[in-house]
């Protein structure tokens, strides 16, 4: 029989399942999203960001391990390729910065400039790991610098679109 702590671990085992399912699938789309740029300008961050913001730290993990692990296994999931060779190749860097955005502490946001906050340090975390990443492997310390200015400012944007959507959310969970 199910008491009711039971019932209610099993209620958001159930939830927290299907809003992962359901980032993972914006995550999957974000990245196909490729708004241009010298350096691909997808929606990929603006939807992990949201993940982030709204699962709790071990469905984070889930969603992270399971889009890489599917990019790996060769679905079609990321935004330049598939598979263990392109996944350890240039963009290794931001696949790592992926995970340690996860760690990013997160009070939960009461306005629209905390959750800026939250999403300015999410993309710095993949950012600086992203821009070091494709440093070492390219050998170019003018190649990761270029990289990292040239992605700041658009991830600002999307920063900025994820805090306003949390904001949105927000005030209207108040009316």
């Amino acid at each position: 029989m199910l008491t009711l702590r039971s019932k209610n671990v099993l209620s958001n085992t159930v939830k927290h399942s299907l809003l992962a399912g359901a980032f993972l699938l914006l995550v999957i789309l974000g990245a196909k999203i490729d708004l241009g740029g010298t350096v691909s300008f997808t929606l990929q961050t603006l939807f992990l960001g949201l993940a982030y913001c709204y699962l709790p730290k071990p469905w984070k993990l889930v969603l992270i391990a399971g889009y890489l692990f599917l990019g790996i296994a060769g679905f079609s999931v990321f935004n330049g390729g598939a598979g263990w060779d392109y996944f350890s190749s240039w963009p290794l860097g931001f696949f790592i910065g992926f995970v340690f955005a996860a760690f990013v502490p997160l009070s939960k946001p009461k306005d629209f400039l905390s959750a800026m906050r939250f999403f300015l340090q999410m993309h710095v975390v993949i950012i600086i790991c992203g821009t070091v990443g494709v440093g070492l492997y390219s050998g170019s310390a003018i190649k990761s610098f270029d990289m990292f200015f040239d992605i700041l400012p658009r991830a600002v944007l999307k920063s900025t679109v994820g805090a306003g959507f949390v904001w949105l959310v927000i005030v209207f969970k108040k009316v």
